[in-house]
């Protein structure tokens, strides 16, 4: 079985703005008096709002007292007659309706002032279409296919729009027609760009797929849309809240899957009805599923990939500085960054639930011996670091105290009512900073404390390039995700300044690495390693390179090609010393 994943999955700029206003609203009310509602659902996605519910973010009622609570206004709008109501009963409006939609809506309104009568493509009674039609002065018509012309009255001057969501085909065809009936008329094609790409995808999709999974709300309009172009283009297609509602068995009767997702679709839902199709264990799959395939799922989900991209790093910055590279420098780094990834993932299991569900599925299946083993690698690295120095041995000891305390509630409560934030985990950009910190102190500062060779200068060195690579890596795991990590709380860098900023910092310390690089053997602060290790950097700005254009691959694929950049430093180690030495 062949899976093709659409490109343009992902909640769009819309529903995207939306979250972001109410998450923005929930954080400055504080989590305490769940005064943070929404004028309806705030997207048609029950999995999602689920999530949003426990961020003190729910659906208003008739009932609830407003006069204290922020009322989050979602991407489709309402009627100026309803935002009146709102803000007399004195609750703070924070309008999140879709830009694109607020454009119809001012079409509407000038068009409604000289006289127009409006006509919306669209489904009666969607929120958006109620919504657009308190605009029209009362003189405002829904139809939804080339039939409904003919019923429609007499007007002199008629402006014809469509639901940001409508299919691209029905709506020029109705738009063609009403033409064809109405001299004096104006059209204007409102569908939403990210509409009209996720339904040009499917279309394309379809040329090659045999079967069609799309996965959305069953209440979105825009996922229901991209299930009937599928099925008009004679494509089976199914409709899954999530992965659970997948009938595998039907699958499996069809060569090629392809995956797409309504506008309102996280990218973890999504990932994870992917991971569910490509690993389905159906009787071909048996068959053809080989024991390297396992082998590599094994070592990636369960950090040991990591502990070898840990080894590598420790060997090719022992050798950047100057030190004799010793197996328990290796060790050390290896043990202590697989005891903080495995310890760190059962204490934020949510998250990982949600973007990792291949590392899911294999810690809940071995649970208690990855608990062990992270606990008997957190003991073993201080043990070893005991043995290179005392030094080593409180460096390693108080960055494990610190890596279990990450996600407790440390911070004291009286700072924590000033700043909101209870953990070193909250603090925006803290993942990526304390990881790449906690790689940098492993394989670099260890073998430095273990040896009376080296220079300050090196060392500089050779943290910043582990804390580069390290941190180019975290940031684009985050990047991935950006939406998942603001639902369940998760304070990134991505999160915090945007993806663009973070795209801009990954660039500047890109350029300054590299400078640092060339210029650090010159200055005779390293050897000419340095200069066989810039293409570890050009590896990294290969893989954020390839993300920005959508080409990379997620889950473990992804992991796989950003983790590798640890092992090729060590490969160019050895290519040095080859040719050099």
């Amino acid at each position: 079985m062949r899976v093709i994943v659409a490109k343009k999955a992902g909640f769009c700029m819309g529903v995207r703005k939306a979250m972001d206003n109410a998450l923005d609203a929930a954080s400055k009310v504080g989590s305490g008096d769940g005064s943070v509602y929404t004028e309806g659902p705030l997207i048609h996605n029950p999995q999602v709002l689920d999530k949003l519910e426990k961020q003190g973010i729910r659906a208003l009622n008739e009932d609830t007292d407003l006069s204290k609570s922020t009322v989050v206004i979602r991407a489709h709008g309402i009627t100026p007659k309803r935002r009146q109501e709102l803000e007399a009963t004195g609750a703070e409006i924070c309008d999140a309706t879709c830009p694109r939609v607020k454009r119809v809506q001012l079409i509407i309104e000038e068009n409604a002032r000289e006289g127009y009568s409006t006509i919306i493509v669209g489904d009666e009674g969607h929120a958006e279409v109620i919504g657009l039609l308190g605009y029209t002065n009362g003189n405002g018509y829904v139809i939804s296919s080339p039939d409904e012309v003919s019923e429609l009255p007499d007007m002199e001057k008629i402006c014809i729009v469509a639901q940001t969501t409508q299919d691209m085909n029905t709506f020029a065809l109705i738009a063609e027609k009403l033409k064809h009936r109405y001299e004096n008329h104006k059209v204007f094609d409102t569908i939403c760009s990210s509409t009209s790409r996720r339904q040009e995808e499917v279309i394309s999709l379809s040329k090659d797929a045999d079967a069609m999974v799309v996965v959305g709300g069953r209440g979105s309009a825009n996922t229901n849309r991209l299930v009937q172009i599928s099925e008009k283009r004679g494509i089976p297609a199914f409709l899954v809240e999530t992965e659970h509602e997948l009938d595998l068995k039907k699958l499996a009767n069809y060569g090629t899957i392809g995956v797409t997702a309504g506008a309102s679709t996280p990218n973890w839902l999504l990932e994870r009805v992917v991971d569910r199709v490509q690993n389905y264990q159906g009787k071909k799959n048996k068959q053809i599923q080989s024991f390297a395939e396992k082998a590599i799922t094994i070592l990636i989900g369960s950090f040991m990939y990591i502990g070898i991209g840990a080894a590598s790093i420790s060997y090719s910055s022992s050798v950047l500085l100057g030190v004799n590279p010793k197996v328990k420098f290796c060790a050390i780094a290896t043990l202590f960054l697989f005891s903080m990834y495995v310890l760190n993932y059962f204490a934020n299991k949510e998250a990982a639930a949600l973007s990792e569900p291949f590392r899911a599925k294999l810690y809940e299946k071995h649970q208690g011996v990855f608990m062990a083993l992270g606990i008997v690698a957190a003991v073993l690295s201080s043990v070893l670091a005991f043995t290179v120095s005392i030094n080593a041995f409180f460096c390693i000891f108080f960055a494990s105290l610190f890596g279990i305390a990450y996600r407790i509630y440390i911070i004291p409560k009286k700072l924590s009512n000033i700043t909101k934030y209870k953990s070193l985990a909250q603090i925006p950009g803290s993942k990526e900073m304390f990881t790449s910190i906690a790689w940098a102190v492993s394989t670099g500062l260890v073998p430095f404390l273990g040896s009376t060779a080296s220079s300050l200068a090196s060392l500089f060195v050779v943290l910043a390039f582990t804390f580069s690579m390290v941190f180019m890596r975290t940031v684009l795991l985050d990047v991935k995700d950006v939406q998942g990590d603001r639902i369940i709380g998760k304070e990134t860098i991505p999160t915090a300044i945007g993806k663009n900023n973070t795209k801009a910092i990954l660039v500047i310390m890109s350029i300054l690495l590299t400078i640092l690089l060339i210029v650090s053997p010159a200055k005779d602060w390293t050897s000419g390693l340095s200069y066989y290790l810039l293409p570890c950097v050009a590896y990294a700005c290969g893989y954020l390179y390839l993300y920005h254009k959508r080409l990379i691959p997620s889950g473990l694929a992804c992991e796989s090609i950003t983790d590798f950049n640890f092992i090729l430093a060590s490969i160019m180690v050895v290519i040095w010393k080859l040719i050099v030495i």
